[in-house]
């Protein structure tokens, strides 16, 4: 009996059929009989011929081509597939691309034999995931390739978990730009203690395509990374109809204010000032309390007496209808004027207030302050007031306070897709009467204040200052 087992086992070898591939001949070849140059020559195969391959080699192939049988050197063959098999996207586990040309090797060795080649964009089909190497399928053919050479993986099925460290990154979306005002670590998650791969220095930009929390996702160059958002400045939008920058709120009313009202500080509940009838102010929605808080300097203000408001409600921009407001904001500054500068600084203000209000900016148009309010001159029409000067004993100029018009136009169009194409601010310091990195000075040369209005239809601005109340609206023009 156990003999007979042996000679069953010994018949089945026998007769169990060999895999065969194909594969494409790469140069003219001669077919030799045995597995050497000087080996008998049987016949020839040419260039960009499909062979049938009996056996495959390291270094030579039996092939059989017509009536011949014989040898062919296994380095001029490529596009080799096993035939029969199972379509190599069945047999994958998971799926990826190509970033670059790869060879498809034995072993994981890059002298090891090549068996094919990926290139760059193909579909690869994996079957064991890897750091350095991945094996893959091409053609029923198995073998390894460099991991590095391998972007987007993914599941090929489902039930098919990929393991997290396989995860790929999304790729980089940059939002907007900010400005380091340290020297800081860009660390590869957003942890202190995760490895550091490289360094923001004092001064200079970054690309951000999210802030967590106390972390920003920032990408400097070729390093993307993490660095801390509490030393990140000058936020500037890189696209119009992005998210908003950090510190931007959107305000959904115009408040009309009816009668005296008084606004206190949200925080500390201090008094702050009184509003009177005409004053116009950008308000949050009535809350359940129905309160409304506005944006008072570097502070948040709150008005509990709302029935001594009117509201106009601010629409979404992709949902305004013609003549219906897309934005608003309100700066203050003192009611009644104590000094000669601070008159001068008033009376320019209001000047650049009347020269603005009704301006209507096409779609697509670029609008320049300048052009409507410069040069700021006593011959243009303006007096002397306080200006920010940081680097001469000069601390008023004609046309000082202007920069407030400036500067609530500016936080009022963040507030929609308008592409701000040139800004600058005071100072480090920043300004008084505006929330810190959000102002827009104005002044000689090439210190303005540019916006390109990327919305679908025109736009017309409308501001008005009056009781110490500065309120910028910008409205869908109604023709």
């Amino acid at each position: 009996m156990r003999l007979s087992l042996i000679v069953l086992l010994i018949l089945l070898a026998c007769t169990a059929v060999a895999d065969e591939y194909t594969g494409t001949v790469t140069k003219d070849m001669t077919i030799r009989k045995t597995r050497s140059t000087s080996g008998k020559k049987l016949g020839s195969v040419k260039e960009g011929e499909t062979v049938l391959i009996t056996e495959y080699g390291s270094t030579w192939s039996l092939i059989q081509k017509e009536e011949i049988s014989g040898f062919i050197l296994s380095k001029n063959i490529t596009d080799l597939a096993l035939v029969g098999a199972q379509p190599d996207e069945e047999v994958a586990l998971y799926l990826g691309t190509a970033s670059k040309d790869l060879t498809i090797r034995t072993k994981k060795d890059r002298s090891s034999q090549a068996l094919q080649e990926l290139h760059s964009g193909d579909r690869v089909y994996i079957t064991e995931l890897g750091k350095e190497w991945m094996k893959v399928v091409k053609n029923g053919i198995s073998g390894y390739v460099l991991s590095s050479g391998i972007d987007g993986i993914e599941a090929a099925r489902e039930g098919i978990l990929v393991p997290e460290e396989f995860i790929p990154e999304p790729p980089f979306e940059p939002r907007f730009t900010a400005t380091a005002d340290v020297n800081l670590s860009i660390r590869k998650n957003p942890d202190s203690k995760s490895s550091q791969v490289g360094m923001v220095y004092n001064g200079e930009d970054v690309e951000i395509t999210e802030i967590l929390g106390e972390w920003a996702h920032i990408r400097k160059k070729q390093i993307v990374g993490y660095v801390l958002t509490s030393h990140l400045r000058y936020y500037r939008p890189l696209d119009p109809f992005g998210p908003y920058i950090p510190g931007v709120e959107f305000y959904p009313c115009a408040a009309q204010v009816t009668q005296n009202v008084d606004v206190f500080d949200s925080t500390s509940g201090a008094y702050i000032r009184t509003l009177h009838p005409g004053d116009v102010i950008a308000t949050t929605a009535l809350d359940d309390r129905f309160r409304v808080f506005l944006p008072y300097q570097r502070t948040r203000g709150v008005i509990t007496a709302t029935s001594s408001l009117n509201f106009e409600p601010v629409r979404f921009w992709q949902d305004a209808k013609p003549g219906e407001l897309i934005a608003v904001f309100s700066t203050f500054y003192a009611e009644s004027p104590t000094s000669a500068k601070e008159e001068g600084r008033l009376y320019n203000s209001t000047e650049g207030v009347k020269r603005l209000n009704g301006v209507r900016i096409n779609s697509g148009a670029e609008f320049r302050f300048n052009d409507y309010c410069a040069p700021y001159t006593k011959s243009n029409g303006y007096v002397e007031g306080p200006i920010v000067n940081y680097v001469s004993d000069k601390k008023t100029g004609y046309g000082g306070g202007i920069c407030q018009v400036s500067t609530t136009l500016y936080d009022a169009v963040l507030q929609i897709p308008i592409e701000i194409v040139l800004q600058s601010v005071h100072s480090a310091y920043g300004i008084f009467y505006a929330p810190l990195d959000m102002d827009a000075a104005v002044g000689s040369g090439n210190l303005d204040l540019r916006l390109r209005n990327v919305l679908p239809y025109d736009i017309e601005m409308h501001l008005e200052t009056r009781d110490g109340v500065m309120c910028v609206r910008i409205y869908r023009c109604a023709t």
